[in-house]
């Protein structure tokens, strides 16, 4: 049996892109997420709630208000504050709750650090106006966004990269490097817009070579998608090999991918 040669491990472990759903149940959502991230050594994990605006096919989804959503999570975070941040999910094709999200930002800071949109279920480009009043909150704030990425006709790069000129203040992290394609897309909108970043939620770590050799190390975090196919999530083979840093990064360049560069966007205090 040949065994697989591993990197040095990370020292710490932030997974920025993960989530609470009804996948199947909501109780079960939890439950599969405490036992995977502690299978896994993640020590910190930033969730937003899904809440999306349109039914998909499917039993498990259903859509939520922000704030709705966002206080699900909370009570979650509530129990564990040491191990899960928040990051509200927007809806903006129904709603328009600005203000309101921004009084809930600022009663509950403490344990939130960002925005999540996502244009293909909201069915809202990143350049829709509705989004205007959210991203100036983000501004206003000093909170990034996190965005999903695909090549839908809602979730097209070309349309984020738009919005990071238009608010150069803000900062935007690119979910999925663009989801399912060969991700060479982002490279060029990483080096163009210098407030946006990427994640690497089924992004194979082969690409993350590419963007090491393009000197794009402090744009990547850590992020899964967590626990979207359950219990089994991150043990996923694209999962492993980050945690066992299967193309051998440097101490400083899985350190920077796995955890410093989501403490330094997002602002995350941790006992390390």
């Amino acid at each position: 049996m040949i065994k697989v040669k591993t990197g040095v491990k990370p020292d710490y472990i932030i997974d920025s892109h993960a989530h609470l759903g009804y996948w199947p149940t909501l109780n079960q959502c939890k439950a599969n997420l405490l036992e995977s991230t502690k299978n896994n050594n993640i020590d910190f994990t930033l969730l937003s709630f899904d809440g999306s605006e349109f039914k998909e096919n499917n039993s498990f989804l259903k859509p939520l208000t922000s704030l709705t959503a966002a206080k699900k999570v909370l009570s979650f975070i509530n129990d564990n504050k040491e191990h899960f941040g928040l990051l509200i999910w927007i809806r903006p094709f129904f709603e328009k709750n600005a203000a309101e999200i921004e009084l809930f930002i600022k009663k509950h800071r403490d344990i939130i650090y960002g925005l999540k949109v996502h244009p293909f279920l909201s069915r809202v480009r990143m350049t829709d106006e509705r989004l205007c009043p959210y991203i100036e909150v983000a501004e206003k704030l000093n909170l990034p966004i996190l965005v999903h990425t695909a090549k839908d006709k809602y979730s097209q790069l070309k349309y984020l990269i738009r919005v990071c000129k238009k608010y150069p203040k803000v900062k935007f992290i690119a979910a999925h490097c663009v989801l399912e394609t060969d991700h060479n897309e982002i490279i060029a909108a990483l080096l163009e817009c210098k407030n946006l970043y990427c994640d690497t939620a089924w992004v194979d770590i082969n690409f993350i070579k590419k963007l090491i050799d393009y000197k794009l190390t402090d744009k990547i975090l850590f992020g899964t998608d967590n626990p979207i196919d359950g219990i089994r999530t991150l043990d996923e083979e694209i999962y492993q090999n980050y945690f066992n840093n299967s193309i051998r990064l440097t101490k400083s360049q899985i350190n920077k991918i796995m955890y410093k560069n989501a403490i330094k966007l997002y602002d995350i205090k941790i006992n390390n």
